[in-house]
């Protein structure tokens, strides 16, 4: 299947919290990737969100107690009805598994969540996933962004004011990490 040619418009990194130090570069490039896309792309708005290593399904009263986990589980079935959609499957990254605890004898269905995921928007249409697995080849996160941000350069435009007969699409845009904003230039560690 190809990748869609709708240029995002919105973006979503969802990375977990107090991952080991062995995700941590892999969170880092997705960073370092999203801030540089958002500056040659025509993206409007970035969001960095966090979940942790699981998350119980089927507790709607908790739910709708907690907010984020809420939005988790909202993203969580858009990726699911986007997979059935596209003919792409999220699995292994995204696993349901029915934990069984041997001391209390409780039981309940968890998703395991990757370290780092991604997800594009135009508008409310979720336009893809990553990591996901497309046939036998497998989509990272890293593939993704750096794909995206090859459709950006490619959408450079000759422009005959120009001393260099190129148009870069960026902007003074800021970054939207969590409740704040940030300048993307000032938040880079080079």
């Amino acid at each position: 299947m190809s990748n869609p040619t709708t240029t995002p418009t919105t973006i979503e990194l969802w990375i977990r919290s107090f991952a080991p130090a062995s995700a941590g570069p892999t969170q880092e490039r997705a960073l370092e990737r999203l801030a540089e896309l958002e500056s040659h792309a025509p993206i409007e708005s970035v969001e960095v969100s966090v979940w942790g290593k699981e998350v119980e399904v089927d507790r709607p009263e908790r739910a709708m107690r907690i907010p984020q986990l809420c939005r988790i589980e909202r993203r969580l079935e858009a990726f699911e009805n986007w997979a059935a959609r596209t003919g792409r499957r999220l699995e292994p990254f995204f696993r349901n598994t029915h934990v069984e605890s041997s001391i209390t004898g409780e039981s309940h269905d968890v998703w395991r969540l990757p370290t780092v995921a991604v997800a594009e928007f135009d508008g409310d249409e979720l336009l893809h996933v990553a990591p996901c697995r497309d046939d036998d080849r497998t989509i990272d996160v890293a593939d993704r962004l750096e794909a995206l941000l090859d459709d950006a350069g490619a959408s450079l435009t000759v422009d005959e004011g120009s001393s260099d007969g190129l148009t870069d699409r960026s902007s003074e845009r800021a970054t939207d990490y969590g409740q704040s904003r940030v300048d993307p230039e000032l938040s880079r560690s080079d």
